[in-house]
């Protein structure tokens, strides 16, 4: 990756080739990947001037603070990640927030870690651990650290180290929801809507960001269902809570009062349509309807046997066929001459020799 930063300075700056920036930017982007420090460099003062690219201050100032971050202080992350795991948890903390004062994110994260998880007597006994977790928390988030965000949310929604705020709350669940698809963000706020805390009340919408959650993480199949099934209860309860409380007694028994009358008539009608043809057909018959019922009866048997008659009359044609080409084939064998050289020679007569 060395020599791509090379060829990127060499298109970058026209040495021995033409200056191409679409070029020097591809070589940077490629180098950056591998961790190039170099790379980060160039890339972030591309931006900052605006060569090749859009200026871009924000993008400038990301790519030079990850070069700055590079230094041998930086050296200090390592050594208070191995004192936290010594069990030096206040050796660690003292490293973590002076390499947070300088700006590093991972830091910052870590301090707000310590201070909230309460791991010795210090950080016990600190009156202010909320507040110093609540600056750390809200630093790291503004640095792009989805998981801040989260953790800012539930400061903000408990009240732990500022005021309890559950619309900014659920705002900064909704940052950490569009920042890295966060599934417990999502999962908080489908509850803000359920309940209608910083959100307004939207069961429908509550369903949405939980069906979200369990497709965003594989750990959120089994409390979305849980949610969800609490979800539809309460939709059904206050649909049936809000159907009784609007219709009185006196009207459910109109409509089923008014269902059982629109039965009868129903039934009264379809009587009297039956009837009334039956009374219509016997009007349009005459006295000698048996014979006209005989008549109907007898071209209908004879229809059956028509049907029933032709295949037996076939199978019969069939078989009367397959017996003359027999009686044929047999005349035939009859017919025809012995064969020379095949019969059987007469008693005391030898057989031909075989040539």
């Amino acid at each position: 990756y060395q020599r791509r930063v090379r060829v990127g300075l060499m298109y970058l700056n026209g040495i021995g080739v033409k200056k191409d920036y679409g070029q020097a930017l591809k070589h940077f982007n490629t180098a950056s990947k591998a961790g190039h420090v170099l790379a980060f460099y160039n890339l972030g003062m591309m931006h900052a001037v605006g060569i090749g690219v859009i200026r871009n201050c924000q993008t400038a100032a990301e790519l030079l603070k990850n070069v700055a971050e590079r230094g041998f202080w930086g050296n200090g992350l390592m050594s208070a990640h191995s004192l936290y795991h010594k069990g030096e948890i206040d050796a660690a903390l003292v490293k973590y927030m002076t390499l947070a004062e300088l700006g590093y994110e991972v830091a910052q994260s870590n301090a707000a870690f310590i201070f909230d998880r309460e791991d010795t007597p210090f950080i016990r006994e600190l009156s202010s651990r909320y507040e110093r977790a609540f600056v750390n928390w809200r630093r790291a988030a503004t640095q792009g650290f989805g998981g801040a965000r989260l953790k800012l949310g539930d400061y903000y929604y408990y009240g732990q180290g500022t005021e309890e705020d559950p619309n900014e709350a659920a705002e900064q669940y909704q940052l950490a929801s569009d920042a890295e698809t966060n599934a417990q963000a999502l999962f908080n706020l489908g509850y803000m809507h359920e309940v209608g805390i910083g959100r307004q009340q939207d069961m429908h919408l509550a369903k949405r960001y939980y069906d979200l959650a369990a497709l965003s993480s594989v750990d959120a199949h089994l409390p979305t269902l849980l949610a969800n099934t609490r979800l539809q209860a309460k939709i059904t309860f206050e649909s049936l809570y809000k159907f009784f409380n609007e219709v009185t007694v006196s009207q459910i028994i109109d409509y089923i009062i008014g269902a059982f009358f629109h039965s009868a008539e129903y039934i009264a009608g379809t009587v009297s349509s039956t009837v009334s043809f039956l009374t219509t057909l016997d009007n349009l018959l005459t006295e000698d309807w048996d014979i006209y019922a005989m008549t109907i009866l007898a071209v209908i048997l004879g229809i059956v046997v028509a049907v029933r008659g032709n295949p037996q009359r076939q199978a019969a044609a069939e078989r009367l066929a397959a017996a003359e080409r027999q009686a044929q084939l047999d005349r035939q064998q009859q017919q025809q001459p012995p064969i020379i050289g095949e019969r059987e020679p007469a008693d005391g007569q030898a057989a031909p020799p075989a040539n």
